[in-house]
């Protein structure tokens, strides 16, 4: 057996499957190749850097029902589902909240259904955890322009691809600038054919997916270049908390900047409010004020987040 620096892959092949597949042990598999028990070890760490080896954990998901009850009876939501926090990573809180979204819509997406979706990094997380569903005559449509004005990316394209392969579903994207310079630019984008039909189509979506957006320096929003400093200043100066699809809001839930949102390319928090299944995803403490405003707006009938989240919602 040659050593790890060497070892080829159809050696790593072999200790691997003694390994996982027949239940040896590390020292079992040196002894009868006639090496170290170290160099099995690394053997094993590299048929999994190399992806010879995939290894996944399942758990249940089991949700945290009293806080759920609490937030959905306060804000008069459809269903809140809240997931524990077993590993206090936010990237794994993330995953974890994007696999009980994932599971929630494959089982609420029908025929012919038209999927809603905004984009973003949540968003992002969110795709990372779809699986492929058995669904037929499926679209799924931007909710809001999706080009950056910067190099920063948004990932709207990614994000809509991973939800039509994920349902077999056709894509509609919204290739237009979230925000431009006035309404008047707003309408005549609009009223391509082209760009018409997709807006039409988002609002004909029976399910909006969207991520809920903290205001901050931090945003896609602002890193995509659709505010100098001196404007996002006035924004959070005006009480903006959060935006949904690029719309802001303060935290009683109202717009903040009228011209701003007139300048908005996308579906309006109103119609949303119309939508079967408004569903937000929204995950960290840090986001509760964004939250909040999106509750106290009426802008979602569903809500999924983690249980430290839902916790710092109520004792705010």
């Amino acid at each position: 057996m040659k050593e790890i620096t060497t070892m080829d892959i159809k050696s790593l092949l072999k200790i691997a499957r003694l390994y996982y597949e027949v239940g040896l042990t590390q020292e079992q598999i040196a002894q009868q190749e006639n090496v170290s028990r170290a160099t099995i070890s690394r053997a094993l760490d590299a048929a999994v850097k190399q992806g010879i080896v995939e290894i996944r954990i399942r758990y249940p998901l089991d949700s945290v029902e009293y806080l759920e009850e609490k937030i959905a009876k306060k804000y008069a939501l459809k269903k809140v589902f809240v997931v524990p926090v077993i590993v206090p990573y936010p990237e794994i809180i993330k995953k974890d909240v994007g696999q009980a979204l994932f599971r929630f819509l494959s089982q609420i997406v029908r025929e012919n259904d038209i999927i809603g979706i905004s984009w973003g990094m949540t968003m992002a997380a969110v795709a990372e955890q779809l699986e492929k569903v058995d669904k037929v005559g499926v679209k799924v449509v931007q909710l809001n322009g999706g080009i950056g004005k910067s190099c920063f990316a948004t990932n709207a394209s990614s994000i809509l691809e991973a939800f039509a392969n994920a349902f077999a579903a056709v894509p509609y994207s919204l290739p237009v600038p979230t925000i431009v310079d006035s309404p008047e630019i707003v309408e005549a984008i609009a009223s391509d054919s082209r760009i018409k039909d997709t807006l039409e189509l988002a609002r004909d979506s029976r399910i909006a997916v969207y991520g809920i957006g903290k205001a901050s320096t931090n945003s896609i929003l602002y890193k995509s270049g659709y505010f100098t400093p001196e404007e996002y200043d006035q924004l959070l100066h005006r009480g903006a908390v959060g935006d949904i699809c690029s719309r802001y809001f303060n935290i009683r839930g109202k717009i903040c900047d009228t011209y701003l949102d007139s300048r908005t390319i996308g579906i309006s928090l109103d119609m949303l409010k119309e939508k079967e299944y408004a569903i937000a995803v929204a995950v960290g403490e840090d986001k509760v004020e964004s939250i909040l405003g999106a509750l106290e707006g009426k802008f979602l009938n569903y809500l999924f987040t983690d249980e430290n989240t839902a916790n710092a919602i109520l004792s705010y």
